[in-house]
């Protein structure tokens, strides 16, 4: 039997002329992070220029931060993880500070 036989609606080919947007849940290990964007090493590459919503534990709070990416780059030898950097965008002022916060912290921990 043909699968399309099995389905109660015939599918309409739309030939790329709709867009949608899916989110990939993931995880991900933040290698480097300040107040404006960052690198996370995934499992799942994203495509250059798309948003990806991304929830942060900080030491104290989450905090939900969107972004989008501005580069990719392929595992290293040895590695199966993508290196997606991020650059985000409309970043709430509660969210800016918590964040802010949290670097202010790590960079005095560092010192």
């Amino acid at each position: 039997m043909d699968p399309a036989d099995r389905r109660r609606h015939p599918r309409l080919h739309l030939d790329g002329r709709m867009v949608g947007r899916a989110t990939v849940m993931t995880d991900f290990r933040v290698v480097a992070l300040s107040e404006t964007g960052g690198s996370l090493e995934m499992d799942v590459p994203f495509a250059t220029g798309a948003l990806c919503d991304l929830n942060l534990h900080l030491a104290s709070a989450s905090v939900d931060l969107r972004g989008r990416v501005v580069e990719v780059r392929p595992p290293e030898a040895g590695r199966d993880a993508y290196l997606v950097a991020v650059e985000f965008e409309d970043l709430s002022d509660a969210d800016s500070g918590l964040l802010s916060s949290f670097l202010e912290g790590e960079r005095q921990r560092g010192a």
